[in-house]
């Protein structure tokens, strides 16, 4: 048993059976940042971990193998388990910076997808089946029309560049796209305003998808570099709302 004495009070609460590891990983996340630990700190022990969270310790211990695994944590046989990377709250927790500092992650959450998805769709370009370049299109006809194209607002562009990233046959690629798209949506829901009049936007994923379809590669890259125009984005406001 470890010294609670060089430990920062834990602030966790129970969590459901449901996705246990991914939910651990989110609050031993949180209690970092919550905590301000830098690198090199030591958190509690798995025993203290799971009573605490009020789940079994093989679901603590796939949530700290999760946070091992993308560097967040390190954990050392026989010493502990200690923060790698330090985590930011605002991260995780947009609401507590002012509209101008969130407006300034959306862009950063903008940049992050736009790296990722450009990727996806060269590379889904020509690894996508028809079939699934034919599901991504009865989606755009789909979403494209009201009314659902109100009332799925900015998701009718998460889900088309998550069917991408699906195609691309990588589910590497795909999981840190959605890492990615996870963070876009926490910092929108905040802001709550878009980027782009949903007209433009239909043409845009339009454009993509054809260029996807003749299997140029080049050219369907450049349409979603056209999508994700950042210009567009620094002249939004919070006016603009679907």
């Amino acid at each position: 048993m470890s010294n609670q004495n060089d430990q920062p009070a834990a602030s966790f609460s129970p969590i459901s059976r449901t996705q246990v590891s991914e939910e651990v990983a989110r609050q031993i996340q949180r209690f970092i940042a919550n905590n301000r630990l830098q690198v090199g700190a030591r958190l509690p022990t798995e025993r203290e971990l799971a009573a605490q969270l009020g789940v079994g310790r093989g679901g603590v211990r796939e949530g700290i193998k999760m946070l091992a695994g993308i560097g967040i944590l390190e954990v050392r046989q026989g010493a502990g388990i200690f923060v790698r990377e330090s985590q930011r709250l605002v991260l995780l927790d947009p609401s507590l910076v002012e509209g101008s500092e969130r407006l300034e992650l959306l862009k950063k959450a903008t940049a992050a997808r736009r790296i990722l998805d450009c990727a996806a769709v060269e590379v889904a370009t020509l690894a996508a089946t028809e079939e699934q370049l034919a599901e991504i299109r009865v989606y755009l006809q789909q979403a494209e029309t009201e009314p659902f194209r109100t009332k799925l607002a900015h998701s009718i562009d998460l889900t088309f560049e998550m069917m991408i990233g699906r195609a691309t046959d990588n589910p590497y690629l795909a999981a840190v796209q959605g890492e990615a798209h996870r963070y876009f949506r926490m910092v929108w829901e905040h802001q709550g305003f878009l980027p782009r009049p949903a007209g433009e936007r239909s043409e845009q994923h339009m454009a993509i998808l054809e260029a996807m379809e003749r299997r140029d590669p080049h050219a369907a890259r450049a349409r979603m570099e056209e999508h994700f125009d950042l210009q567009a984005l620094a002249k939004a406001g919070p006016d603009r709302r679907q």
